[in-house]
């Protein structure tokens, strides 16, 4: 389904206002996706209130519109109307590159990570749970995320406990509050004192626990704050490693057939050095899936 198509990248400038500097390598990469012809990129309309309703409580939803502190604020970075337009672009890009992944076999979301976000308030530099979105604006799919970022998705593994339609596998190598529940499976890895082999020995665990769900579409998170230059990492992956990591994924979406949507995640380095290791993971989905480059016949 996906080989010889473009891989369609789901950004807008709205994602990186230039009065967010922890943003500015979603634009580094944009543009170096762009002139590098690895992708079309689209922009999405943004998420309405709506769109919102029952994901997360009223209150903290009222309060993350209007600016009412100290919930607005909850996940850990000073609310302004700038970063919430930020954060309703990207889920925007959530929803409309999960419908492009299902129509064609593989879409990307140029935007941070989501997983932290619990249903009464943002967490971990996450203010919705745009993970948990897919569940809930498609009760009638089944979503499956794999959640590879350096912090466990703790957000997202209290929602799969409220939504039937949303498994949530986790690897990673600091816990922060992921432990495996309903509908939710953790596994933490520590590559420096445990070897790459048990990194994908949770990888090949990760997979077969998402067959077995059978989800309609599978979401990636490529998160690079587990590269062992990485400020926060625990997890200590080489750029080899993420790319091995990256290509096992994609191929085993493609072995499964099943649609992908992925998204960046997190990453604490220089921003540009952080937008070279995301655009790693795009060259790992060309590699795995067959994707073609702009411009190639």
């Amino acid at each position: 389904m996906t080989a010889g198509r473009e891989l369609r990248v789901f950004y807008s400038t709205a994602y990186a206002p230039v009065s967010q500097p922890a943003l500015q390598r979603l634009a580094l990469a944009a543009g170096l996706l762009a002139r590098r012809g690895l992708a079309q990129l689209q922009a999405p309309a943004a998420v309405t209130r709506a769109a919102l309703h029952g994901l997360h409580c009223e209150r903290y939803l009222d309060a993350f519109f209007d600016g009412t502190e100290p919930l607005a604020s909850s996940q850990g970075v000073p609310w302004s109307a700038v970063l919430r337009d930020a954060t309703l672009a990207m889920l925007g890009g959530q929803i409309d590159g999960a419908q492009h992944a299902l129509r064609t076999g593989v879409a990307m979301n140029l935007a941070r990570g989501f997983h932290h976000a619990v249903y009464a308030r943002g967490s971990g530099f996450c203010a919705i749970n745009g993970l948990a979105l897919l569940a809930h604006a498609m009760p009638e799919r089944r979503i499956a995320v794999l959640d590879c970022d350096e912090h466990g998705g703790n957000g997202t593994e209290e929602f799969a406990a409220k939504l039937d339609n949303l498994h949530a596998v986790s690897i990673f190598g600091t816990r922060f509050g992921c432990y495996g529940g309903v509908r939710s499976w953790a596994f933490p890895v520590r590559v420096r004192e445990q070897g790459f082999d048990t990194y994908l020995d949770a990888l090949h665990q990760a997979v077969e626990i998402i067959a077995g769900c059978r989800p309609d579409l599978l979401v990636y998170q490529a998160g690079v704050d587990c590269h062992s230059n990485d400020p926060k990492n625990q997890a200590g992956l080489s750029t080899r490693e993420l790319f091995q990591r990256d290509l096992f994924v994609f191929k085993s979406a493609g072995l499964l057939q099943l649609p992908v949507l992925f998204l960046v995640g997190g990453g604490y380095q220089r921003a540009r050095r952080v937008a070279q290791l995301n655009l790693n993971t795009v060259a790992a989905a060309h590699a795995a899936l067959g994707l073609r480059r702009r411009g190639s016949e």
